[in-house]
């Protein structure tokens, strides 16, 4: 797998040679099911696409230390690749970052990606104080002729499949509903099963 920083992403784009990207953005602290689906989304949308993913170096949503995180940048960075990511472009969350609006983000992204297919997770938000949700993203890329699609939440029991649920899960001990959240790769991975 190949990794760009957002410096390079900015200044050269993706490695594409003339192909489209199928792409995808997101945190992704413990690839769970959830991210996983939204993984498969754009990895199976065409075969002929490169799929990518943008994700960030740190957890800026929880401010997290990576010992804190489900799984390391590193273990994220394998899972990616496991699951069929060719490419991923890494943002560290600097000021600046932080305060740009979620549309200029996005012509961001469709300016140096040469992107094809676009997914989100149906919670996903981006942007200076959140303020793009996965249907302003879906707008935005259709409205420039690049099919979108939100993929719908992964449930577990009644409620959706979470980061958030899954550090829950593990501070409350509950180590069977952490690793169903998790699935079998990311738990294969982690050493997560009950010994």
């Amino acid at each position: 797998m190949i990794i760009i920083d957002w410096a390079e992403f900015l200044q050269d784009g993706i490695p594409l040679e003339g192909k489209l990207s199928s792409m995808t953005v997101g945190v992704f602290d413990g690839v769970h099911r959830g991210h996983q689906a939204l993984i498969e989304r754009i990895v199976s949308h065409n075969t002929e696409y490169i799929p990518v993913i943008v994700t960030f170096r740190e957890n800026h949503k929880t401010g997290n230390t990576e010992s804190e995180d489900i799984q390391t940048f590193q273990e994220k960075i394998a899972m990616f690749e496991k699951l069929g990511i060719q490419i991923t472009v890494v943002i560290d969350f600097t000021d600046s970052f932080r305060r740009m609006p979620g549309i200029e983000f996005l012509e961001i992204l469709l300016k140096h990606g040469n992107i094809g297919f676009f997914a989100a997770g149906s919670d996903f938000r981006c942007g200076y104080k959140l303020d793009t949700n996965s249907a302003d993203i879906q707008k935005f890329f259709t409205s420039h002729g690049v099919p979108a699609e939100v993929v719908p939440e992964v449930m577990e029991g009644s409620l959706p499949v979470s980061s958030s649920r899954i550090r829950a899960a593990l501070a409350a001990g509950d180590s069977a509903l952490a690793q169903s959240m998790l699935g079998a790769q990311v738990c294969t991975a982690l050493s997560c099963a009950d010994e």
